[in-house]
């Protein structure tokens, strides 16, 4: 599964750019400590972490995971070809083109948890728009909460600090794409 294999991936994606742990804490904002538990894979990032980490290394988020591979102008990922990022159930993420190296937009199918993640809320460059495509979510916005159903969708400034929850006590399922700044693109 991809997340066991995401941890070795960052530690030797930074050997390879010849970086420390501080270093990369540097250019990521996020603590070494944490990033040496991504290197050991004992813990999985968010999908916040690993857009700052593809950022850190100037690659995209499928070049992290490592699913991509040149396939021209048009990238097509089968239903049965995906693969989540945070191992399926709640608080998943499957990345929906991931055969792209380098792309404007990084595309996700996600579900998001029935609680909120514990710790500080999560942000990115660029713009993210949500579309519920089945259940019902909560996004939080620092204290401003906004409830969407089937059919309704969010865009928003993706820096603002967000995170998301499905209510009802069943999953919900959600369409998010996160636009990447031109000059975030490598």
């Amino acid at each position: 599964m991809l997340a066991t294999t995401l941890g070795p991936r960052v530690k030797a994606l930074r050997l390879r750019h010849g970086m420390t742990l501080e270093a990369l804490a540097q250019r990521t904002g996020l603590t070494r400590s944490f990033l040496s538990k991504v290197e050991r894979a004992a813990t999985t990032p968010s999908i916040t972490t690993a857009l700052k980490l593809a950022g850190a290394f100037g690659i995209g988020l499928g070049q992290l995971l490592g699913e991509t591979k040149d396939e021209g102008t048009v990238s097509v990922l089968r239903v049965a070809e995906r693969r989540s990022f945070m191992g399926g159930g709640p608080d998943d993420y499957t990345p929906l083109a991931p055969g792209r190296p380098l792309k404007a937009m990084e595309p996700f199918l996600v579900t998001p948890p029935l609680e909120f993640r514990e710790g500080p809320l999560g942000h990115h460059a660029g713009d993210e728009f949500v579309l519920v495509l089945k259940g019902r979510m909560e996004l939080s916005f620092d204290g401003r909460s906004i409830v969407l159903g089937p059919g309704d969708s969010a865009y928003f400034d993706a820096s603002l600090p967000h995170r998301s929850r499905s209510l009802g006590g069943r999953p919900a399922q959600v369409l998010i794409v996160v636009a990447i700044p031109p000059d975030d693109l490598a």
